[in-house]
Formats: C-alpha cells, sequence, structure tokens
C-alpha cells in the first residue's frame, strides 16, 4: 500500500510538472469541408478574433473533421443582423433503425445527427426522439445550441432517458484501500489547478472535463467512458447531500449532461473549466452550478460507505 501510494504521489508531481501554470461549458462545432474562420463567425455571431482564441488557434487554417469552440454570440452583434433559428423537428428511433437508416429516411447528414443529440451508433434506443434540421441546412441548425429555448426542448426529451439511466447506477466501480487512498485522490485532482483546457484535449497539451475526470481515475485503477453523458451513467446514483470526496458532479449544459467535476469536500469540486481555460475549483453554492446541478455519482467508496459499500 505505502508503495502505491508512493508511486502515485510521483505520478502526481510528474504530471503536475508537465502542465501550463473556471466556468462555462462546451459549445463545440465541427468544422466541414469548405469552412473557413469567416463563414463560421458569420453563421455564430461572433467575430473571427474570438473564435481563434477560444479555440487556441494560432493561424486561420482549418481541417474538415476538427473541433471549434465557440463563444457566446458577442453583445455588439445586433438582432437584425442574427440569422433566425430554424424550428426543430424530430424523429423517432424504431426497432432496426440504424443512424444509417435515420439518414437516409429523414435526409439528414449522419454526423449532423450524432452532433445535435451527442448520440453514437451503440447508443441508440427504441422511442428515443432525436432533433433534426432541416434537410440541406446543417450548418444552420448546429447554432440552435445559441438558443436557451431551444435547449429546453432538448432536456425535456432526454429527461425521461435520463432518469431511467439514473436508476442503472448500482454498482461501483471499485473501493478505497483506506481514506489515506482518497485524500491521496484529492491531492493529484486539485494538483493540476491551472492545467490548460482545450476542447477534445486529453494531454499535457490540453484537456477537458471529462477527459480530466477520466484521467485523474486512471491513475487509481479506474477506468471511467470519455464523455460527461457516459459517466453519469456508471457507479452509484447519490443525493447532492451525500457527496463525500471523489464522487462526480454532473451538469446541464446546451445538453441534458454537458460537463462534470469531481466533488472535494466543503461543497467544492475541481473540474477543466472552458471560461477559464484552466482547471480550477467551484462552489456548488454559486447560483451558475445550483441552476445547473443535475446529478452526483459515486464510482469509488469506502467500506463504511452508506451507498454502495
Amino acid at each position: 500500500m505505502k508503495r502505491k501510494i508512493f508511486v502515485l504521489a510521483g505520478l502526481f508531481f510528474l504530471f503536475s510538472s508537465l502542465f501550463l501554470v473556471g466556468n462555462a461549458l462546451a459549445n463545440p462545432y465541427e468544422v466541414k469541408k469548405g469552412d473557413s474562420l469567416y463563414t463560421i463567425s458569420k453563421e455564430f455571431g461572433v467575430s473571427v478574433k474570438e473564435i481563434k482564441e477560444a479555440s487556441g488557434l494560432q493561424n486561420n487554417a482549418l481541417k474538415p473533421g476538427q473541433i471549434l469552440d465557440i463563444p457566446e454570440k458577442s453583445a455588439d452583434v445586433s438582432p437584425d443582423k442574427a440569422k433566425p433559428m430554424p424550428k426543430a423537428s424530430y424523429y423517432t428511433i424504431k426497432n432496426g433503425d440504424t443512424l444509417g437508416t435515420i439518414a437516409r429516411k429523414t435526409g439528414v447528414p449522419v454526423k449532423q445527427i450524432m452532433v445535435l443529440n451527442n448520440v453514437r451508433p451503440i447508443s441508440l434506443r427504441i422511442g428515443r426522439k432525436l432533433i433534426l434540421s432541416k434537410p440541406g441546412n446543417w450548418a444552420q441548425k448546429e447554432s440552435v445550441t445559441d438558443d436557451e429555448e431551444e435547449e429546453g426542448i432538448t432536456e425535456n426529451i432526454d429527461l425521461a432517458e435520463l432518469e431511467k439511466e439514473e436508476k442503472k447506477n448500482e454498482e461501483l466501480l471499485g473501493k478505497w484501500n483506506s481514506p489515506d487512498e482518497r485524500k491521496l485522490f484529492i491531492k493529484v485532482a486539485t494538483g493540476f489547478l491551472g492545467a490548460p483546457y482545450r476542447l477534445g484535449g486529453s494531454t499535457v497539451r490540453g484537456i477537458d472535463c471529462s477527459a480530466y475526470v477520466r484521467k485523474m481515475y486512471e491513475f487509481f485503477d479506474i477506468t471511467l467512458p470519455r464523455t460527461a453523458r457516459e459517466q453519469s451513467t456508471v457507479g452509484v446514483s447519490i443525493e447532492k447531500e451525500e457527496l463525500e470526496e471523489g464522487d462526480l458532479v454532473f451538469f446541464r449544459t446546451r445538453r441534458p449532461i454537458g460537463h462534470v467535476g469531481i466533488y472535494i469536500g466543503n461543497n467544492e469540486f475541481v473540474h477543466a473549466s472552458r471560461k477559464s481555460k484552466v482547471v480550477r475549483i467551484d462552489s456548488l453554492d454559486r447560483p451558475y452550478f445550483q441552476k445547473r446541478f443535475r446529478r452526483a455519482v459515486r464510482v469509488k467508496g469506502l467500506d463504511n460507505n452508506n451507498k454502495g459499500a
């Protein structure tokens, strides 16, 4: 046990030294063929400079499939210049459906369906409603995430599904060897404060919220899924009042679950923040997070825990 703690502590200081030394959530955009920073800036109503700064770009070169971090629309963009949001249309998944067959039935590209609904081929469930854009209106529909009303529609559609997934959270993925090991976990996690944020990143050059959580637990022999949504479906669901150090906290963004952090005690959590562009500590008491708090999950527990021990 002492040897393991020593090794983990060594990893902690090694990785901390490699990072460059909090709160908005991801609003990604996938670059398509023919896109330029100018056309994207016009589409979202933000300046090229803002997109470059938010995405950490050093020049104007873009590649298809590249993920950009689009900031909120600038306050100086007049309403009459903003593009009107197209009304959402929906498709209910049927038995035997795949993303390919749905795309052929609706005329909506597979990538668009995946991005708008945060869905993957293996996660299709019969009866789920998928948000679609009008055929041929792919780029315009993606900007629906800037519309708070549309965000609410998305949340209502997925609420029942999320509640079902909560009930599936019944088993811990592991147990702490001792309270000291859990304290070491918090020390390692907070040791990365100031590490740079990058949407889709998972390395010392930049890391996003779910990759950060995944990496911290990898140090302690737990393998978590890659995305916040997937991470929220493992372990044991707990009430907010039952939070203990090491538990995961999830928040609604433009998706029903789009952000995750690690609870560190005193009603605080550590997370990779898009707005601050670094790993930082925030309080669950902040109105921003109070409003968006969705769920808490315990993935590793102590023998004396009441939940999933």
